[in-house]
């Protein structure tokens, strides 16, 4: 047999000393990927228990303990006082004040637009203070600003008097979180869930008051409304005091020049993306509503029986479904995922028409359930990426930022929502606003995770380029 018939000799396939160096190559390169991976995944679980010793170290402390509670307390108290007047602020103004509709919607653009205005400025400047102190202050300060109702009315008043309830309210937000993030730094996300369940029990027991308000239609129980939010804000500030000591944000990060958030790529690209997801809020309370009154023949009772049944869904599962996204790629995740649920909960709306019948029902609950979950899940990763990107000496100003997405929502959502499901044909522009929605928030989250965009992966593996855990990080936008 020649050379050229024996496989395994130099004339075939056989192995050459080329391909044994080849060989070895990969065999090494193979073994230098594997064992990167076993020292990612050690390091990912050091990672683990140092953060579940912390979070344990933070659960069993007496003084962190009673702070939560304070907390959730404050949360609930504001809430409710909120709700109570909110709910029926327009009729107060209306009926009370005798101000005109074009005079009310003045006033309350004028002051969101004042308000993200002086946000920016006021996040970098509470970074320098106590925010115990600072919370406490803008509490009180709030309760008075809203007794500014009871002054002489006039309408440069009305408007100075709103201006400065919405401002104050607004940087209420930012300040909050931020003393969140400094006292429970590794059990934050939990303690916002809980917090955001008293706000939503709150607000709802508030509204419920101010129903009876309602219904008795006179100014004094308007004002007493508008007495109940005054005290709950000077009560809330009464409770801040009691807060164990914090310390103050360090001078030298807050005293640079400029926003660091602003200059912060990663997290601008994690805002803009909250301000898609956050479109649950205007297509569940907004959209949803209307078009249950417009184009179905569903009883108005079906309106406030359905804000009832989102707010013991959030009560019931919003802890439970915060859990994962104190990491950045956990978070990111989960804000896509409630982004997926929010276009999941359009695509059945596509198909709510009148007669509503059994399956028009079935498709209202499955569609609420979608858009309450998103709200949930979307909401805690939106908390986590806020948190978990941010520079730990500048989180107010980073919260500041981060907030700018919530109230461009709330300007642009309900006139985008209201648009498209109302001025599209038979049942698209829901499609359309689930699809509007679902692809930026697809492209945010490719662009944070740095790779691709899993639907219901495990979140534990941090993607290349992502940032350390929550509480890691002290020193972007250098």
């Amino acid at each position: 047999m020649g050379a050229a018939e024996r496989p395994g000799l130099e004339g075939g396939q056989g192995v050459t000393a080329e391909g044994v160096s080849r060989a070895t190559e990969e065999a090494g390169e193979e073994g230098a990927s594997e064992e990167e991976a076993t020292e990612e995944e050690a390091t990912e679980e050091e990672e683990e228990k140092r953060r579940a010793a912390a979070a344990a170290a933070e659960e069993g402390d007496p003084r962190l303990r009673s702070a939560r509670r304070l907390l959730v307390a404050l949360f609930g108290l504001e809430s409710f006082g909120t709700g109570a007047f909110t709910s029926c602020q327009v009729l107060f103004f209306t009926e009370s004040l005798h101000r005109t509709a074009g005079q009310i919607s003045v006033a309350l653009s004028t002051a969101g637009l004042v308000a993200m205005v002086f946000v920016l400025p006021f996040g970098k400047a509470a970074d320098r203070m106590d925010r115990k102190w600072l919370l406490a202050l803008l509490n009180l300060a709030a309760g008075l600003a809203f007794l500014g109702y009871f002054l002489p009315p006039s309408l440069a008043g009305f408007v100075a008097v709103t201006g400065a309830v919405v401002v104050l309210q607004r940087m209420l937000a930012p300040v909050r979180s931020a003393l969140i993030a400094q006292m429970f730094p590794a059990t934050r996300m939990k303690v916002r869930a809980r917090t955001y369940v008293a706000f939503n029990v709150g607000f709802s027991l508030g509204s419920l008051g101010a129903a009876g308000a309602v219904g008795v239609g006179s100014d004094r129980a308007y004002a007493l409304l508008l007495v109940v939010d005054v005290v709950s804000f000077v009560v809330c500030a009464g409770i801040t005091v009691l807060l164990p000591p914090v310390a103050k944000g360090a001078k030298e990060a807050a005293a640079r020049r400029g926003y660091a958030a602003l200059r912060d790529r990663p997290f601008l690209v994690a805002t803009l993306t909250n301000l898609f997801g956050s479109l649950h809020d205007s297509a569940l309370f907004i959209g949803l509503p209307l078009w249950l009154v417009k184009r179905t023949d569903a009883p108005h009772w079906t309106i406030p029986s359905m804000t009832v049944f989102n707010c013991l869904l959030v009560v019931a599962l919003q802890a439970r479904l915060t859990r994962g996204t104190d990491t950045s790629r956990g978070a990111a995740i989960a804000q896509w995922r409630g982004t997926l649920a929010l276009g999941a909960g359009c695509v059945l709306l596509v198909f709510l028409t009148e007669p509503m019948g059994t399956v028009g029902y079935a498709l209202l609950v499955g569609a609420v359930v979608l858009l309450t979950v998103s709200e949930m899940v979307q909401s805690a990763g939106a908390w986590g990426l806020s948190y978990s990107l941010a520079d730990e000496r500048r989180v107010t100003e980073y919260q500041a930022v981060f907030g700018l997405s919530l109230d461009a929502q709330e300007i642009l959502g309900p006139v985008l929502v209201t648009g498209l499901v109302l001025g599209v044909p038979h049942g698209w522009g829901w499609a359309l606003l689930g699809a509007l929605v679902v692809v930026p928030s697809f492209v945010g989250t490719r662009l944070t995770l740095g790779g691709p965009v899993p639907l219901w992966a495990a979140t534990g593996r941090k993607a290349k380029g992502l940032r350390d855990p929550v509480g890691a990080r002290a020193g972007s936008g250098e």
